[in-house]
């Protein structure tokens, strides 16, 4: 058995780059030689101490990889293989499990939060779990796959309807991933709320038709564009509790407001249960992926979905400490960990 490198959260702000025994497979698993990982806003998190989060852990969730050993029991992979990682292992009898609702699995594992993710040379991964990428789709791209899916997730529940007006708070990958499927899903109008002025540049290219700086400006385009009344959808996608509920006072009456950012475990917002009576708002949190990576994959393997403009940085395990802290990166879009 040979030695490979990981890095290791030991507790929040603690990082060590450690040589360790490659992994075995199991029976139903793959072994997956790291391809790139994508540094996710729930890992700098977890990094900082603003999620729960049991140590020590490998942590990252956005991967992919070229298989490199087989289990005795799998059947649909070989070796040579290159796929994207789902890492959302469930248990498939639980009762939300049961009820198509894997992503609420009482007995969730996922890959990097539960179990030993991507910030490593090589990982153990059930073969369900690994996806054959589309002809032409590269490793770094595939690496996009996990938060595209959550995203498709989010529109699911946004439930937005054709020729709606939409507003997505935050345009970093997350929220320029949003943009282009919102567009798919039929909106009629994107509005982006953006401060940076690259980030703003970018949303434009992926479809955004206006993008502009949070504040009163951003007010009063979405009244001019919707007569008055407010957008009929808006996404937070920043993550951020001033942004949460800045939603709540763009939106329409009627409309539906998904908080798709996630923001500190600790933090909390006040809000008016009559406005939210009288107003007839819907208001959607967003969890995970359930059911939706394999379309996501097929989603970048025809181009509907641009990933490629979204990665800016790549990063050896090396570097992996200082990539979590975005201020030494304060212009990345999304950072990639490669081999």
């Amino acid at each position: 058995m040979g030695r490979m490198l990981q890095a290791m959260t030991l507790g929040p702000g603690r990082l060590v780059l450690e040589e360790v025994e490659e992994p075995v497979p199991r029976p139903d698993e793959v072994i997956v030689e790291l391809g790139a990982c994508g540094i996710c806003g729930t890992d700098r998190a977890i990094f900082r101490g603003d999620t729960p989060q049991e140590f020590p852990i490998v942590l990252g969730h956005e991967y992919s990889g070229t298989v490199v050993a087989l289990g005795s029991e799998v059947q649909t992979l070989s070796e040579g293989e290159q796929v994207a990682i789902d890492p959302n292992i469930t248990c498939g009898l639980c009762s939300y499990c049961r009820r198509d609702l894997p992503h609420l699995c009482t007995r969730l594992s996922p890959l990097g939060i539960a179990r030993r993710g991507g910030y490593a040379e090589r990982s153990a991964v059930p073969e369900r779990n690994a996806h054959p990428l589309p002809v032409g789709v590269s490793l770094q791209e595939a690496a996009l796959t996990e938060p595209l899916s959550c995203c498709v997730r989010g529109m699911q529940l946004a439930n937005i309807q054709l020729g709606d007006t939409v507003v997505i708070l935050g345009a970093g990958p997350m929220g320029c991933l949003l943009i282009q499927v919102a567009r798919l899903e039929g909106a009629a109008s994107l509005i982006v709320s953006e401060p940076l002025p690259a980030r703003r540049e970018l949303a434009l290219d992926l479809g955004a038709d206006l993008v502009l700086d949070p504040g009163p400006a951003l007010e009063q385009a979405i009244l001019d564009q919707t007569q008055g009344i407010g957008a009929d959808v808006v996404i937070e996608a920043a993550g951020k509790l001033a942004t949460a509920e800045a939603a709540l006072s763009l939106v329409r009456r009627g409309g539906t407001v998904l908080w798709f950012g996630v923001p500190p475990a600790s933090e909390r917002l006040q809000i008016s249960p009559y406005w939210v009576n009288d107003n007839e708002i819907t208001i959607r949190g967003s969890f995970n992926n359930p059911l939706t990576f394999s379309r996501s994959l097929e989603l970048i393997g025809a181009g509907r979905v641009r990933v490629g403009p979204l990665i800016t940085d790549s990063v050896r395990l090396r570097e992996m400490e200082a990539a979590l802290d975005l201020s030494n990166f304060p212009e990345a879009g999304k950072i990639l960990v490669v081999p």
